[in-house]
């Protein structure tokens, strides 16, 4: 009876892990900061933070040594997935050292970023000037171009008729 309970209870915690929603750019072993773009910007944040970050692609920017995407922040949800029905925040500069193709990385793209505080580098929009916080990407997540696709969890099947 007890190797019964045991088994029970050992399902139920498997059921509840496999159910947790998981960061495609977080490490365990990476600790991170709670800090905003916005942070920085008002000098709350300071540079050398590990944050994670996301939001909707509005340029890039390929160099020879590195690529650069402005990135419109979003608030995350708690797999990391930009809240797309939400208000863009603050322009940031995600700095990434490979080259990022363009026509995948393109205007309109969500991404997921880990990566350190840099600091704030003044760009324009359009003709207007502004300050962006500058992230230099350890990882980074190019989510689909479908949102439908976003779903992360994977579903569980038990007999028949019953999903979990």
């Amino acid at each position: 009876m007890d190797k019964v309970k045991h088994f029970i209870a050992l399902f139920l915690l498997l059921c509840l892990v496999g159910g947790c929603a998981q960061s495609p750019v977080a490490r365990n072993d990476v600790p991170v900061s709670p800090y905003g773009p916005a942070h920085v910007l008002s000098g709350d944040a300071p540079p050398g933070e590990t944050v994670v970050w996301g939001g909707r692609i509005v340029a890039i920017e390929p160099l020879a040594d590195r690529t650069e995407l402005v990135v419109a922040s979003y608030p995350l949800d708690r797999a990391d997935r930009p809240r797309i029905r939400e208000r863009a925040g603050v322009r940031f500069v995600l700095v990434d050292d490979r080259f990022l193709e363009p026509v995948d990385w393109s205007p309109g793209r969500f991404v997921t970023v880990l990566g350190t505080i840099e600091g704030i580098e003044d760009r324009l929009t359009g003709e207007h000037r502004h300050a962006h916080p500058v992230i230099h990407a350890e990882r980074v997540h190019l989510w689909p171009a479908d949102p439908g696709e976003w779903r992360r969890q994977p579903v569980f099947n038990i007999g028949l008729g019953i999903s979990l």
